[in-house]
């Protein structure tokens, strides 16, 4: 019955390469970068995360428009949008600047000039989305950790993959050689 010799490579051997060694340590490596490594990278790509979302959250405010002409009773008038009940229409609004700004936004159907819609703007007084609600941001930061954390273990698992590949490929190149130089005499003598 065939026995495997646990920690092989840590151990004084006649029979243990230098190469063996290196390729120990690697493994060792890449082993502490997945276990402690990973839960960092992903912890700070987290934070980071729900950092910029929140200074992109801050920098939004909702602002009282006001419609220039009637909307569209359906989405199929001009300019409308191409979903029913979905309409596009001109407003206008005065930013935290002072300044008057105007865009084509999604309103209710039928809404009349003059009527009032609520829309989010950005600091520069340009139209943007709302800011994002508590569960989408934690969904965003949490993808984001898992995200950094899965590409670092990648990362780790492949280069100590692609090391262990060229350390085979030299113990081979090291192997052919040596039987190129002892395997004439050797297969010669019992022939």
């Amino acid at each position: 019955m065939r026995r495997t010799v646990r920690l092989w490579r840590w151990r004084r051997n006649p029979l243990r390469r230098r190469s063996d060694v290196v390729e120990a340590w690697a493994g060792l490596a890449a082993g502490l970068v997945i276990v402690a490594g990973a839960p960092l990278t992903g912890i700070a790509a987290a934070d980071s995360m729900h950092a910029t979302l929140a200074a992109q959250n801050d920098g939004r405010h909702q602002v009282s428009a006001v419609l220039e002409r009637d909307a569209p009773s359906s989405g199929s008038a001009p300019g409308g949008g191409s979903s029913p009940g979905v309409v596009r229409a001109p407003v206008r609004w005065t930013g935290h600047d002072g300044r008057t700004h105007s865009a084509h936004v999604v309103v209710a159907p039928g809404a009349g000039a003059g009527s009032r819609t609520p829309v989010w703007t950005d600091g520069r007084g340009r139209i943007t989305e709302p800011p994002l609600d508590r569960l989408e941001t934690t969904v965003q930061t949490d993808v984001m950790g898992a995200a950094a954390a899965g590409g670092l273990c990648v990362a780790a698992l492949v280069t100590h993959r692609g090391l262990r590949a060229g350390l085979d490929l030299r113990r081979s190149h090291r192997w052919q050689r040596e039987w190129a130089r002892v395997g004439p005499r050797w297969s010669g003598r019992h022939a």
